[in-house]
């Protein structure tokens, strides 16, 4: 995660599969840490805390190391993305409880992106259901197109306005009336030359005007 594009600029996407006993969740704190590009962590952790199973009654040592855990993300600023309460684990047996044990955490960068977090899936034969997390990119809003005003027809536009007349200006203009035929006017001699240069092509850097 290091190098969050590649050598072209286009993003990247890096994956790692690492398994981590729960009885040492301090050294989990490394894959956590404040990064400018998102960055998701997600799997099943074996851990029980109130903020992803608040109706779960947690035995101290359980409530210690899964606390200690939990601090160490909020204190990088990644945001648990489960549902309270939203059951991931269901057992085979019928002693067992099902449990919140497939946890995804978020960074700041990327919690903003997050449009949804369900379990809506089929099952996968497992006792964990899987876990669909769905991402809405920022849309990039590309400037309208300009004209490129470099390329005017120059002759074209002069025989043009040689035949321009505007409406006649009210006999007795009042504030809204002169400024309604002052747009009208505006706005057909712009049509006018616009219409004699072609549009710049419309990329991310192009300003709106």
């Amino acid at each position: 995660m290091d190098h969050p594009t590649t050598p072209s600029g286009s993003p990247r996407c890096t994956f790692f599969a690492q398994t981590v006993l729960p009885t040492a969740p301090y050294r989990l704190s490394r894959f956590f840490s404040f990064l400018s590009y998102p960055h998701l962590v997600l799997g099943d952790f074996n851990l029980n805390h109130p903020l992803a199973d608040p109706c779960h009654g947690l035995s101290e040592r359980e409530f210690i190391i899964s606390t200690r855990y939990f601090d160490a993300t909020f204190d990088v600023r990644y945001h648990l993305l489960n549902t309270p309460g939203l059951y991931t684990r269901f057992p085979f047996d019928t002693i067992s409880r099902p449990g919140v044990l497939d946890l995804a955490f978020a960074n700041t960068a990327l919690s903003s992106l997050l449009s949804s977090w369900d379990t809506s899936l089929p099952s996968t034969g497992s006792d964990h259901v899987p876990c669909m997390i769905t991402l809405k990119p920022p849309a990039i809003m590309l400037p309208p197109p300009t004209p490129h005003w470099a390329l005017l027809d120059l002759d074209a536009v002069g025989k043009a306005l040689d035949s321009f007349t505007t409406l006649a200006c009210p006999a007795k203009p009042t504030s809204n009336s002169l400024s309604r035929w002052f747009d009208i006017s505006s706005t057909r001699l712009t049509s006018l030359l616009t219409s004699h240069a072609p549009s710049k092509r419309p990329c991310p850097h192009s300003k709106p005007w």
